[in-house]
């Protein structure tokens, strides 16, 4: 629960951080450009990181895989405390090289799936954005390597989670193929960037492509309840993951302005965000022992963060700054919602479940 709290403050801090970026500030000026500039951190490697680290080391159990969330800890707070950027990125370097080998001894010893040598190509891109970051001088170089973490670790777990291979090994193969190609085309790109930022868009529409056509979420839509809802997500997800893709083909490794805003929150936000809002109730679960149940109130925050998110990207377009910062609020507030209706309906259950479980009664000889 402690390191689980450090990625959620890593979290509320990094929207905090996002809020200033849209132009609403708050606190001391000085403060709040400081943390601005950490918002991509913060959020990839403070949130996104530390849940996949922490959900891993769970789940290896093992006692040395612990030091992954610990150098993740170690990382966050160097983060906020303001210390030279070097000393986060190492840290957060660290704490990618400890879930390298949970991969490795997964692979090795548990499961020998393609699954989990997809999930490791991510960890190199986590690796070589946290480095990027820290000898460039800004996050806005190492995006698109943390975009290769990103993407080959949610594709690797939904391939492992839903047996996304159900076609068969060579479909699981072509989506593994299509990965690898992805972490190629970061190599591109970190000798050519605009040779290999076009080659890296093309490369997540056949990902999405490929990956709503294998994954059994297009079946499931149909269903009821916690699979249809992970469906719509997942689906939306891969929708925003081709879109992202399109706008990398279109605009290029611009750094700045609406373009650059268009093209990383439909990855990170309409993609990433959204697979987390899909698999939160599984994945949750089965870090805190506690169970996240299904109920009807986990869409308002996914309808907000997907309609905000389609208001941001067309004002992005249009370059309409009032609309650009409307949906950018809806989709923090968005992400705030579902937290705060996760945390109410994780503590009802926890309630509901200590009322209703059989009280031992003593007994005398």
């Amino acid at each position: 629960m402690a390191f689980l709290a450090v990625a959620g403050a890593s979290l509320l801090v990094g929207l905090a951080a996002g809020a200033s970026l849209l132009g609403f500030t708050w606190g001391p000026a000085g403060a709040a450009a400081s943390i601005a500039r950490d918002h991509g951190p913060l959020m990839v490697f403070g949130f996104v990181g530390g849940a996949i680290g922490l959900e891993r080391a769970v789940a290896v159990r093992t006692s040395w895989a612990w030091a992954g969330p610990a150098f993740h800890v170690l990382g966050v707070v160097t983060l906020l405390a303001g210390l030279p950027r070097a000393v986060p990125a190492a840290a957060f370097a660290a704490s990618f090289l400890v879930l390298g080998a949970i991969y490795t001894e997964i692979y090795r010893h548990r499961q020998p799936m393609l699954a989990v040598l997809v999930q490791a190509v991510g960890v190199l891109g986590g690796v070589s954005a946290a480095v990027q970051w820290a000898t460039t001088g800004g996050f806005a170089a190492a995006m698109p390597l943390a975009v290769l973490y990103a993407v080959a670790t949610i594709l690797g777990e939904r391939m492992e989670l839903a047996r996304l291979t159900m076609s068969g090994a060579r479909a699981g193969g072509s989506l593994a193929a299509l990965v690898l190609a992805l972490a190629a085309a970061a190599v591109v790109f970190l000798a050519n960037p605009a040779i290999g930022y076009r080659v890296m868009g093309l490369t997540l529409v056949a990902c999405a492509a490929r990956a709503a056509q294998l994954d059994v979420a297009k079946n499931l839509v149909r269903s009821t309840g916690l699979p249809r809802y992970t469906a719509i997500a997942m689906l939306a997800g891969y929708g925003w993951l081709a879109l992202g893709g399109v706008f990398w083909l279109a605009f290029g490794p611009d750094v700045t302005g609406f373009a650059y805003d268009a093209s990383i929150h439909a990855v990170f936000l309409g993609f990433v965000i959204s697979m987390i809002f899909a698999h939160a109730p599984t994945i949750l679960t089965s870090v805190i022992r506690r169970k996240l149940p299904y109920h009807p109130a986990l869409y308002v925050p996914l309808i907000v963060l997907h309609l905000g998110l389609a208001l941001r990207i067309y004002a992005d377009l249009r370059q309409y700054t009032g609309a650009y910062q409307s949906g950018g609020l809806a989709t923090i507030l968005a992400v705030l919602v579902f937290l705060v209706t996760g945390i109410i309906l994780t503590w009802k259950e926890a309630r509901h479940g200590d009322r209703t479980r059989p009280q031992r009664t003593a007994t005398t000889a």
